[in-house]
């Protein structure tokens, strides 16, 4: 047996510990309500219980990655809890219910920027730590208050730290599943060494994005690299360069990357699964620009933007509609419209969307001079 296969079988055997691990953690807790919580709604209600608990650990985990990438001074994007959805802005935050796939629904997630300030590898490993560590912190503090306590505040509290403990146990394994565990992820940041290396060309360049860095200005040599990866790294290329033709004012380019998005994604037919926002998202801004360019406000109603586009680029439609109303004529909304747009792209933790906007909002104003 070579070495990959043996590291597959490895990762299988770990990949199946963790998933016992965190079902007993439920289990566990279940049992303890259902031997304490007399009602004829058992066991039943202790499963609910169990669950909601479960919830509110990866509450606390998800808090502990946030709280530590933002003690690393790290710039976070986004925080899902189950199928709660949680966006940070620069001023606020929004939130919306978006249900995962069937074997994530209980998951969660912390998507945070480097800090292009240090080096990654501390940063990364106190992000990849503190989930964890803060599940056992509050287990801890949780069973403390079980033992001392009586009846069912009790059994709530051994429930609540039996699922912190065995939760920051379980994640600690070094296991890959749909994604790597908090384990495998300091066990690579561990080991690594150079910050350079190819394979984190997209953390480097949303470091760069994030802190401010116009699309134009960003390596050439990582955005290639981010062309020729897996999907969605190729897209997210696309997307960057893109965005600097837009910046300075090359229409005619932009339209030349039409066909070369349709090319893209007809190579890469069989990687686009969950692709859909992102190649809807590319659309839109190619409507956006052919019907800049062809000075066409007909072309806008073909501009593919649903609720997950809205999302994601809270700007584009304002900006789409701030542009169908100048080539009406009506100046005054359009305006209106390009103020929404500034204003949702200038809160967006991501600086260069703000600097970005800024620029389209110009070449919009142009078109409106008499």
């Amino acid at each position: 047996m070579d070495g990959n296969a043996w590291l597959k079988a490895l990762n299988k055997l770990l990949t199946m510990v963790q998933r016992v691990v965190l079902l007993s953690g439920w289990f566990l807790a279940a049992l303890v309500l259902g031997l304490t919580i007399k009602s004829g709604l058992q066991p039943f209600l202790a499963m609910f219980l169990a669950s909601l608990l479960v919830i509110i650990s990866v509450l606390v985990h998800e808090s502990g990655h946030y709280l530590g990438a933002r003690w690393c001074g790290m710039p976070v994007l986004q925080v899902r809890i189950a199928a709660v959805e949680l966006q940070v802005l620069r001023r606020g935050w929004r939130l919306r219910w978006s249900p995962q796939l069937k074997r994530n629904r209980l998951g969660g997630y912390v998507m945070a920027a480097s800090n292009p300030q240090r080096p990654l590898r501390g940063q990364w490993m106190v992000v990849a730590l503190s989930g964890p560590l803060l599940n056992l912190l509050v287990g801890g503090a949780a069973l403390g208050l079980g033992l001392h306590w009586q009846g069912v505040p009790g059994a709530i509290a051994l429930a609540f730290a039996v699922i912190n403990l065995v939760m920051g146990v379980g994640n600690l394994l070094p296991a890959w599943r749909v994604s790597p565990s908090d384990g495998m992820l300091l066990l690579s940041w561990y080991v690594h060494r150079d910050d350079q290396r190819p394979e984190l060309a997209q953390a480097r360049l949303l470091a760069l994005t994030v802190s401010g860095v116009p699309s134009a200005q960003l390596p050439a040599q990582d955005l290639e690299r981010l062309a020729r990866g897996a999907m969605p790294e190729p897209l997210v290329a696309f997307g960057y360069r893109l965005n600097a033709r837009q910046d300075q004012g090359d229409w005619p380019g932009v339209l030349q990357m039409e066909q070369e998005l349709d090319e893209l994604l007809e190579a890469r037919a069989g990687e686009l699964t969950g692709m859909s926002v992102v190649i809807e998202l590319l659309r839109g801004e190619l409507v956006f620009s052919r019907a800049y360019l062809q000075r066409d406000a007909s072309v806008l109603k073909n501009a593919p933007m649903g609720a997950d586009v809205d999302w994601y680029a809270p700007w584009l439609r304002p900006r789409c509609l701030a542009l169908q109303a100048i080539l009406e004529g009506d100046r005054q909304q359009g305006e209106a419209y390009m103020q929404q747009a500034l204003q949702a792209a200038q809160n967006c933790v991501v600086l260069s969307q703000g600097q970005s906007e800024a620029l389209l909002a110009e070449h919009l104003r142009a078109l409106s001079k008499p």
